[in-house]
């Protein structure tokens, strides 16, 4: 444990050699954290518990995208803090966050990783369900709500992001950004079915190659959380993939269709629009095609409420929703917002 400062303030942060005996994990995060620690928990398979109560050290993998996901991560930890009597340990995007205050029980525990470690078993960390689903149900249909991506093999391949979108920290909350080469997880993709990259940003060079080696090897591959300016630079690869049938999945997070919005984001119209352009062209090609948006987002004092539904559904085989959300932490805000955008 050391006293750390970063960009939100001051405080403890645990790290991963204070993590005692046998260790259980389970993930409220997305799947960029969730692939980290399982990187680690498979290179370490001897000190991973599937038993909260049998645990040494019981971890939460945190995110802090809305006050909601914070709430959820609040209520993870403290269900298994009063199952266990234990601290716990809260990891993820959300652990970096000094900036908001957590119950005294909760240890902040910086990033987890093992970098290069092939995943072999999903089942050491425990994901939890997404809590903007209340009845959620796993499923192997991968379009059904909550499910994209849930049963897909993650291969990592970085993480970070050099983005400057007003709305977001993750460049200050993923530790330290890296990218790894392609063409040295040739084999672990071979290895598993279902794959899809996993990164919070992945890069043109990164895409480009990944999209040859789908094609050379003549396997399926999706491609996860590619920004539109990346696609953009990447279209005839991406295209010709589709072409040759071994796109599963694209997911790109456009965030708006809404011009004013986008620009208040610090994104590009013109780039979002022609990411829209080529996920359509590789949709008629048989590609699922996925997104992300933020509804009710405010600039300053206009709220921008109408994300457009039909069209989404429209032009997108899946997407999922957040909330703005200013940064500002409030439990009782919070738990008020929930109640508002998922019910009690």
């Amino acid at each position: 444990m050391q006293e750390i400062k970063n960009i939100f303030g001051t405080g403890k942060m645990y790290n991963v050699e204070d993590l005692e005996g046998k260790v259980y994990v389970t993930s409220a995060a997305c799947m960029s954290v969730w692939s980290d620690f399982l990187s680690w928990a498979n290179a370490h398979t001897d000190r991973m518990e599937k038993d909260p109560k049998k645990a040494d050290s019981v971890v939460v993998l945190g995110c802090q995208v809305t006050d909601l996901a914070i709430l959820n991560d609040i209520n993870v930890a403290t269900r298994l803090h009063n199952e266990t009597g234990a601290d716990i340990y809260m990891g993820g995007c959300l652990a970096q966050r000094m900036d908001i205050e957590l119950p005294p029980f909760i240890r902040r525990l910086d990033v987890v990783r093992t970098v290069g470690q092939e995943i072999n078993d999903r089942r050491l960390i425990d994901y939890e369900p997404p809590y903007w689903v209340p009845e959620f149900e796993e499923s192997k249909d991968n379009f059904k709500d909550g499910n994209l991506f849930r049963n897909f093999y993650p291969l990592k391949i970085g993480a970070g992001c050099h983005g400057k979108c007003k709305y977001c920290t993750i460049k200050h909350t993923r530790g330290e950004t890296y990218a790894t080469v392609p063409e040295t997880q040739i084999e672990e993709f071979l290895n598993h079915e279902d794959v899809v990259l996993i990164s919070d940003s992945p890069t043109v060079d990164q895409i480009k190659t990944w999209c040859a080696i789908a094609e050379r090897l003549q396997k399926q591959i999706s491609i996860r959380n590619i920004e539109p300016q990346t696609l953009v630079a990447c279209g005839d690869e991406v295209v010709e993939l589709a072409k040759a049938g071994y796109l599963n999945i694209l997911h790109c997070p456009i965030q708006s269709y809404d011009e004013e919005v986008l620009k208040a984001m610090n994104r590009s119209v013109t780039m979002t629009k022609r990411a829209l352009e080529i996920m359509q062209l590789v949709r008629s090609l048989g590609v699922k095609v996925a997104t992300n948006i933020i509804i009710d987002y405010r600039v300053d004092d206009k709220l921008y409420s109408n994300h457009d539904k039909e069209r989404l559904e429209s032009e997108f085989d899946y997407y999922s929703w957040n909330p703005y959300f200013d940064g500002n932490f409030s439990l009782k805000k919070a738990k008020e917002r929930f109640k508002k955008y998922i019910g009690e």
